[in-house]
């Protein structure tokens, strides 16, 4: 049987995608998305780059929607204030698509978060076959060409045929993004703009009955042979369904380039000592000697690429968001960094450039080594190549080769615990011979961060810093159960005071100078770096999609979906979040030991009992990872009804095989292998109809000498029992005791 081409595969799936297929974390980061977007616009349309846009190009408001959806994509690209995934910057073309056709259309709350998800989950596929390639972030205008198909054909209820068509038409025409103009000018305001509008153009052509070639991305001389140096078509369709590209939304709370935002959250809790050290404002400039920015290859590149023309009180916009020494030094002398700070006279201030010009950047290879082992910003992509990456890493450098993940790892089949581990250390070095030092694995606001708030409340924090009433964030929250006026109202009401938006650029929101403060240096209560998250309690038990039917109203009625109580994974991932923040401590102390956690000295007893306590750490991550990987197998025969189930776990508790993998994997890598294959069970089981508890699995087990300790049948539902109650937080204690934190 020959296989569809991808875009028609891919169109079929979204064409017939509801927002309750997904599961309530996924329908979650859809709200916050929304809510960060609009407060993105606010900010945007604020600037006085916003007034230009309005002036050339009008306001999101108004009534050509393919007019407001290039201004809305203008407004939220102009100050780096979106939020990113992988892969891509989506929400310029996946949310305000959406928006500007909910009016026209009449779309109410499930019918606009459906067409946001579709977008979402096109687009993100779509830049991810060919994020190893020139473009990214958001350079990357390919990713609106799809995202604006998708989003309004999704809204419009489009047949197949005209996604595919529209699809083939836009991508046939994709925009090459220059770099000079990019960075150095304000031309990167229309590159997201334009593609949204040739994705319109391109809907309009599939309606009227033009064709587009339906294999343009696999084509031999279609869009991936141009725009990817090394193509992976398989990721426009791998896991639909399961695999929700949406749930890899990182969300920003600073203004500026992702690669920058973990250094400027270093430097924002780096404020708070200088100020309490008595160096505040202009005059503590002269008691700062150095400023050393330690970074991945991301950071430290796009450093260096800046350091040929510095950008200076003059520069564009385009050009601070992705410098270094600026958005560092503000933060360090203000404790924040907003879009205020993008614009006179907070730009014109001497003593920001004063500092900057004391900011350099270093490369750290073990940064580097944690940003690709992280799904996002192109972990994933890596993963899918395999041993084809080793030529794209060759080509992209040395900084590159080193970092590479092992080419064994298989890609996430699950995001549920995806990742974006973009860290930074900060050091400021006094005349006086002092050092203040921050360090952070990732951004606040990334995915798959543990300390700071989660990403709903970060969202609704950023929406009311630019100025946003608290009657949208009530609205966003309840965004399924919305009549069509009620979004109609929604839209107006974020949109509709544009004269007015949040603070004006020359003043800066009040914030704390040093604790005890009522807000912090983020300029908000709860908003620094310091809070500490409520981890998610996995997703509950639901029958069918789980998720409450909204009203169905409009052209589109309500998908009949058929009704079985699934598999409550709950406990499974509150149990697993207890053994990732074990793991996470035992990285981050690694980091502070500046690599093994072994001692250098191997003659003394404390070493060779650090030593010895590392090599159980790195075995007890070896036998969880494989454990892991022979549950989900026997997961997938559960699901998939098989004849005969058989778990033997000799093969997670053989000396040899343990020893085999830790040979082969370091412990970031044994780390990020558990948390892969964690995922791959736990979304299989969330795939499970209840009923399969009782199932019988035949069950044997054996110690690490190979004596065997039992053999009999067990109900499926009792081993995934034991090991959400029993193995998992036994392990995550004994990691805890290893690592010298007792729990």
């Amino acid at each position: 049987m020959t296989k569809p081409p991808l875009l028609a595969e891919l169109a079929a799936w979204a064409g017939a995608l509801d927002v309750t297929d997904a599961p309530e974390r996924v329908v979650a980061h859809l709200r916050s998305q929304l809510l960060s977007q609009l407060a993105a616009a606010r900010a945007g349309y604020g600037h006085p780059l916003g007034a230009r846009i309005t002036q050339a190009h009008g306001s999101a408001l108004q009534d050509d929607p393919e007019r407001a959806a290039h201004s809305l994509a203008m407004a939220t690209i102009c100050l780096d204030f979106d939020d990113t995934a992988y892969a891509g910057h989506l929400s310029h073309s996946c949310v305000n698509v959406p928006l500007v056709y909910a009016r026209p259309r009449g779309l109410d709350g499930r019918r606009l978060a459906t067409a946001i998800l579709a977008a979402n989950e096109c687009a993100a596929r779509v830049t991810a076959a060919a994020t190893l390639g020139p473009f990214r972030g958001q350079t990357a205008g390919h990713t609106h060409l799809a995202g604006a198909v998708a989003g309004r054909l999704r809204a419009e209820s489009a047949l197949t045929d005209t996604w595919v068509n529209a699809f083939g038409l836009a991508l046939t025409t994709p925009t090459w993004t220059l770099p000079h103009g990019f960075f150095t000018t304000d031309a990167k305001l229309y590159t997201a703009a334009v593609p949204v509008r040739i994705g319109l153009g391109a809907c309009d052509g599939a309606h009227a009955g033009l064709s587009g070639p339906s294999d343009v991305l696999e084509h031999p001389q279609g869009f991936l042979h141009r725009f990817a140096a090394l193509p992976l078509p398989e990721e426009a369709v791998a896991g639909l369904g399961s695999l929700w590209y949406t749930e890899t939304l990182s969300y920003k709370v600073h203004p500026g380039s992702a690669y920058l935002s973990a250094a400027i959250d270093c430097a924002v809790e780096l404020r708070e000592e200088l100020a309490l050290l008595g160096f505040d404002g202009a005059g503590g400039v002269e008691g700062i000697a150095e400023v050393v920015v330690e970074g991945s290859l991301f950071t430290s590149g796009l450093d260096r690429v800046f350091q040929k023309d510095p950008a200076g009180p003059r520069s564009s916009v385009a050009a601070l968001n992705f410098s270094v020494p600026y958005n560092v030094a503000t933060a360090l002398l203000t404790g924040a960094l907003e879009p205020a700070d993008l614009a006179p006279p907070e730009v014109g201030r001497p003593e920001r450039w004063a500092l900057a010009a004391k900011v350099r950047t270093a490369h750290d290879p073990a940064l580097s080594r944690a940003a690709l082992l992280a799904t996002a910003p192109l972990g994933q992509a890596l993963r899918r190549a395999g041993r084809r990456a080793a030529g794209w890493a060759a080509a992209a450098g040395p900084e590159a080769v080193d970092a590479l993940p092992p080419p064994w790892l298989d890609p996430a089949p699950d995001f549920r615990w995806a990742t974006k581990d973009l860290g930074a250390r900060v050091t400021v070095r006094l005349h006086d011979g002092r050092e203040l030092r921050a360090e952070r694995r990732s951004a606040v606001g990334a995915a798959g961060g543990t300390d700071g708030p989660g990403h709903q409340e970060l969202a609704r924090r950023k929406f009311q810093r630019c100025g946003g009433k608290p009657e949208v964030v009530e609205l966003v929250e309840n965004l399924l159960e919305l009549s069509a006026r009620d979004v109609e109202r929604l839209v107006e009401l974020a949109l509709g005071d544009l004269d007015g938006v949040g603070p004006s650029p020359g003043v800066r929101p009040a914030r704390s100078t040093g604790p005890g403060g009522e807000g912090n240096a983020h300029g908000e209560p709860g908003l620094g770096v310091g809070e500490r998250s409520q981890p998610g309690a996995g997703a509950p038990a639901r029958s069918g999609s789980g998720l409450p039917q909204g009203p169905g109203t409009g052209r589109e009625q309500p998908s009949a979906r058929v009704s079985e109580a699934l598999w409550d994974t709950a406990r499974l991932e509150s149990a697993y979040d207890g053994l990732f923040r074990a793991m996470t401590s035992l990285l981050d102390a690694d980091r502070r030991l500046g690599g093994d956690a072994a001692g250098e000295d191997g003659g003394n007893r404390e070493a060779r009992e650090a030593e010895e306590s590392g090599r159980e750490i790195d075995r007890v991550l070896a036998h969880l990872a494989l454990g892991d990987r022979l549950l989900a197998t026997v997961a997938r025969g559960v699901l998939d009804g098989a004849a005969s189930l058989v778990l033997d776990n000799s093969a997670a508790t053989d000396p040899v095989a343990l020893d085999a993998l830790v040979a082969a994997a370091d412990r970031a890598v044994l780390v990020e292998l558990v948390r892969r294959n964690a995922a791959e069970l736990v979304g299989v089981l969330a795939r499970t109809p209840a009923r399969c508890w009782t199932v019988d699995v035949r069950v044997r087990l054996v110690n690490g000498a190979g004596k065997e300790l039992f053999s009999g049948p067990v109900p499926w539902g009792e081993v995934v029992r034991l090991r959400a109650e029993e193995q998992l937080p036994g392990h995550a204690a004994r990691l805890n005791q290893l690592n010298g934190h007792p729990s």
